[in-house]
């Protein structure tokens, strides 16, 4: 081999030394799936968020809105935002639109009747049973609640009243110790609320207030039977509300 020939070789010979002596590079490790337990985490945010939207009219009755739309608004992923949207539409407060999206339920008179009659004997079942079984503490819980919502009317405070009626109803449905009643009223729960946004906005009539103050103290005090007559009176209430609201034709109120 002649000198040149040497000298030509030498470069190729190295660079492929080289070659051998550097590591290679390592593929990039895939992107972790969601775990079941954060996936059910975010569902449920999903669902919370989606379920006050359409309780508090925010998602106004017949609106329709994409998928797309309530993820970037939820800021939350596709899947548990449709895992969210298929127990709302189980609920009966959404149908979902293949490829579309979801229109929110119309709020008819009949379906807001069909609900009262459902609610009465539930409701009626749970104020006697939670004044018969709550334990000491659940009735002074219950006696507190009803004294903050009194303070709730006279400052005539919206926030104050619908937390403390969110404890209450909570704190009914464990303390009757009936998991296949609360069971049953946490699904129309949210028809409930809807109902009285769309009759009342975020007022408060002195009557149907009054009528939880009287629930909560007859629990309170362990009297099935007064508890269950509030429970009445309320319903009574309730009811003449939906058929005042239908029958004057008057448009219910947008949110604040």
């Amino acid at each position: 081999m002649s000198k040149r020939q040497r000298t030509a070789a030498t470069p190729k010979a190295h660079s492929k030394a080289q070659s051998k002596a550097q590591p290679k590079a390592q593929p990039k490790a895939p992107k972790r799936p969601a775990r079941a337990d954060e996936l059910a985490s975010l569902t449920e945010q999903a669902y919370l968020q989606l379920e006050e939207m359409i309780a508090t009219l925010q998602l106004r009755p017949g609106a329709l809105i994409s998928e797309a739309e309530l993820c970037t608004r939820l800021g939350i992923g596709r899947t548990p935002v449709r895992e969210a949207m298929q127990r709302l539409a189980r609920e009966q407060l959404l149908h979902i639109l293949p490829r579309r999206g979801c229109i929110v339920s119309e709020c008819r008179l009949e379906d807001e009747l069909g609900v009262i009659e459902v609610r009465r004997p539930l409701e009626l079942l749970v104020a006697r049973a939670a004044a018969l079984r709550a334990n000491p503490e659940q009735r002074r819980q219950f006696e507190n609640i009803a004294n903050s919502m009194a303070d709730a009317l006279v400052a005539d405070d919206f926030i104050a009243f619908a937390r403390l009626d969110a404890e209450f109803n909570q704190l009914c449905l464990v303390a009757c110790l009936n998991t296949t009643a609360a069971s049953m009223m946490r699904l129309i729960g949210t028809l409930n609320r809807r109902f009285w946004f769309m009759h009342h906005g975020r007022t408060l009539p002195r009557e149907g207030v009054e009528s939880h103050v009287e629930i909560a103290r007859e629990i309170a005090k362990g009297n099935p039977d007064g508890a269950a007559a509030a429970t009445e009176r309320l319903m009574r209430y309730i009811e003449s509300a939906v058929y005042g609201q239908w029958a004057s034709g008057a448009t219910p109120p947008r949110p604040a």
